[in-house]
């Protein structure tokens, strides 16, 4: 079943297979069929498209049997066509005792599925049936919209059935400024990792002469010493381009020259150009880019961003010497609303109790009466899918805020946002999504726009080795093989034709020359050996919100390999960890076929490592835990015990009256005494975790906590760097490997004080 399934086929044998598969199924989709005494019916959550984490296909399974237990193997797809970085086959085998009925879920990771739209079910190993699997091949699919070459997908917004689809879509659907108007520039990056003119960005009016200007400003005025610009054309800097900084008192503070970008088409485009200044002496209020002679079709601008001691902002507001929006059609085509809004398929007493189902969607919206019907373990997923960075709209229930308390809580237009780890849960007394105040549709928008944009600025292939290297040097040893090439040439030929010839045995070339071949590839065997060695190389880095009192962990975290064999027993992870492989989706001319087996945990077979080249993983988890730092007082202070399971390097404490105290080196059980910090206190209201997901990116939070991590803090919260990760694995095992570890935890005493 293995070898011929997989053969890549003509398009026009792909298109007969699936032509003959609809004909033969269409009249059953969505019914129950049976396969010797086991009833089998699929059960789709939703229908449309999705683009990033994991899309569930879930089944139903009966054992009809009264007697016998049966052994029940899925796969999809039955069949692959696969081409490219995409996903296989997934597969489950799981046992049905005699009369049981179980929904079984496969999920497929954020790579594309090219097969023949069908899923594949074997009982007791006997012959593959068929049913038809709807949706299999829209998650990241090569064709769909906004798939291709970095473009920004759609916010998905997953809507209860209890809610009027259309009034919600009609009410959340369309918040901002026109496309390619300076609006447009305000707040984060949010064009990923396009290059060129973008409807989410800013660009002059090309029938405007010049020379250009866009002038931002920042609700939160801070002094500055370095500014990003983000732009899409990778033509600016030079050429009379300036940065005018604009101070509190009106007056202008620092002009300064934006250098030549240096940058290839090749690079990613979502790496904003850093020009440094020295620290202005006021805050800053605005921030002007002139472009001097620089002509319109070469300027857009996606988002700018200031940095300096006291943290970092995005711009509020955005005026410009002109736009292009009233001729943005004929630069970016049809202008969509970036959002989409899927139905429901099923009532949520039959949702999934796994979080890593609602991983696709950045937002979930839920009505009264879905509320009140939620079972507690969907409760909890969706718990563990808002702690990873998801956003939750509850409807019509004030009372959810004692359900869903967070680390703390803020008064919204129309309600109340409560922040959960790294995303947010927002309450909204009314019931009808119509009757929402425009301020109030703007924050839930923009709650579930950062969310989606993590996703979009995801580095892929170099970019991600660039940003999170794993080895000093991959480059091929190309001087050290030509040598060996050099000295096998010379071997084989002058110098033992030349030593055949004065010892009157040039018969003997019939064994030398295997000989020295031989030889060749065993000092190249040797080279590569002494070079690289067989032991894998790691690098992990990860943080972990940890809340104590709720007993629940949650992890981003980036791991990188590099193995010099392809290990034989693929990587393991747990059944609750979602792995984002850091791959083009959509190039087939280039990557591999990937396999998944889900019958005991997430064991990732084939395809996802290589031999000799950096592979990438982008990991989230949510699961229950038990660790802690147990916190009590002490004569002067405050003294801790540390159960987190690995040795502390470093412990910053923010007390309940927000009074940081500090240590260091607490070995992993022992007990240690807090001294007062160098800071006083944590700096006004701190920022909680949530941006440290949305703001730093791919494996960026390392150098955010080690620049400013007492602006995180709330009181009541701590942070700790570890020396192990006791709270997400790098998939090889326990095998040995050459690692590196750098491990955060920002943790929620049982009790934390509400700011």
């Amino acid at each position: 079943m293995s070898g011929r399934r997989f053969n890549r086929a003509s398009p026009g044998r792909v298109f007969a297979a699936v032509l003959a598969l609809w004909v033969a199924i269409a009249g059953s989709a969505g019914a129950a069929q049976s396969f010797r005494d086991v009833r089998v019916a699929h059960q789709p959550a939703h229908d449309g498209d999705t683009y990033h984490g994991y899309r569930e296909f879930r089944v139903l399974l009966e054992n009809l049997s009264p007697s016998e237990t049966r052994e029940v193997t899925l796969f999809l797809p039955e069949r692959s066509y696969g081409w490219g970085n995409n996903i296989r086959e997934l597969r489950r085998t799981v046992v049905l005792s005699p009369g049981a009925e179980v929904a079984v879920s496969l999920w497929q990771p954020p790579l594309p599925i090219f097969g023949n739209g069908g899923m594949g079910v074997m009982v007791d190993g006997d012959t593959p049936g068929l049913i038809s699997a709807p949706n299999a091949q829209r998650h990241l699919a090569p064709g769909g919209a906004r798939a291709h070459y970095g473009a920004v997908a759609p916010v998905t917004f997953l809507v209860s059935r209890s809610l009027d689809h259309a009034e919600v879509s009609r009410s959340l659907h369309g918040v901002g400024g026109l496309p390619l108007s300076a609006e447009k520039a305000t707040g984060a990056a949010d064009v990923g990792g396009h290059f060129g003119v973008h409807a989410n960005a800013w660009m002059p009016d090309p029938s405007h002469p010049g020379p250009h200007w866009i002038e931002f400003t920042f609700a939160t005025p801070l002094p500055v010493n370095l500014v990003q610009v983000y732009e899409t054309s990778r033509t600016m800097g030079g050429s009379g381009a300036a940065l005018v900084l604009g101070g509190v008192s009106g007056t202008n503070l620092a002009i300064v020259p934006i250098p030549s970008a240096g940058r290839s088409s090749t690079v990613h485009a979502a790496v904003p150009i850093t020009v440094a200044v020295p620290l202005t002496v006021e805050p800053v209020r605005t921030v002007r880019l002139e472009f001097g002679p620089t002509p319109s079709r070469a300027i857009c601008i996606d988002a700018l961003a200031v940095e300096g001691p006291a943290g970092r902002a995005w711009a509020s507001g955005a005026k410009a010497s002109s736009d292009a929006s009233g001729v943005a059609g004929s630069f970016v085509g049809t202008v969509e609303g970036h959002r989409q809004f899927l139905r429901a398929e099923l009532p949520v007493t039959e949702w999934s109790e796994t979080w890593l189902s609602y991983t696709p969607y950045d937002a979930i919206v839920l009505g009264r009466t879905d509320q009140s019907l939620l079972p507690a373990p969907v409760a909890a997923a969706l718990r563990s899918y808002v702690e990873a960075g998801g956003n939750l709209i509850l409807f019509g229930d004030p009372e959810a805020r004692k359900r869903w308390r967070g680390i703390h809580e803020t008064v919204i237009v129309d309600g109340h946002r409560l922040n959960l780890g790294f995303g947010c849960c927002f309450v909204i007394p009314g019931e009808k999504p119509s009757d929402l105040k425009s301020a109030a549709v703007r924050t839930l928008i923009e709650a579930a726009d950062l969310s989606a944009r993590y996703w979009h600025l995801l580095p892929r292939d170099e970019g991600a080795n660039g940003a999170f290297p794993v080895v000093e040097n991959v480059a091929i040893p190309v001087r050290g093989i030509v040598l060996v090439m050099l000295l096998f040439i010379l071997l084989i030929g002058p110098v033992n034709l030349v030593v055949l010839s004065r010892l009157k045995r040039r018969i003997w070339m019939l064994w030398t020359i295997p000989a020295i071949s031989l030889a060749t590839c065993g000092l190249v065997f040797v080279y590569s050996f002494v070079r690289e060695g067989f032991t894998p190389d790691t690098r992990l880095e990860s943080l972990t919100v940890l809340d104590q009192g709720n007993r629940r962990a949650t992890t981003i975290g980036a791991v990188a390999l590099y193995c010099p064999l392809t290990p034989n027993q693929g990587l393991q992870f747990s059944a609750d960890t979602e792995v984002t492989p850091l791959v083009q989706s959509w190039d087939a001319r280039s990557g591999t076929p990937r396999e998944i087996d889900w019958s005991q945990s997430q064991h990732l077979r084939r395809g996802w490592v290589t031999a000799r080249v950096p592979t990438h993983l982008q990991l989230r988890k949510s699961e229950v835990r038990r660790e802690r730092l147990q916190l009590s007082r002490a004569e002067g202070g405050f003294e801790v015990v540390n159960g987190l399971g690995a040795g502390v390097v470093s412990l910053l404490l923010a007390g309940p009256d927000g009074r940081l105290h500090q240590a260091d080196r607490i070995a992993a059980g022992q007990k240690s005494v807090l001294v007062p910090a160098a800071e006083a206190r944590v700096p006004g209201r701190g920022l909680g975790p949530r941006p440290l997901f949305l703001e730093t990116g791919y494996a960026g939070q390392s150098s955010q906590l080690e620049t400013n991590a007492a602006g995180y803090l709330l009181p009541g919260t701590y942070l700790a760097e570890l020396d192990g990760s006791p709270f997400l694995e790098s998939g090889l095992g326990d095998g040995p490997a050459r690692s590196r570890t750098r491990v955060f935890v920002y943790g929620i005493l049982d009790s934390p004080a509400t700011p």
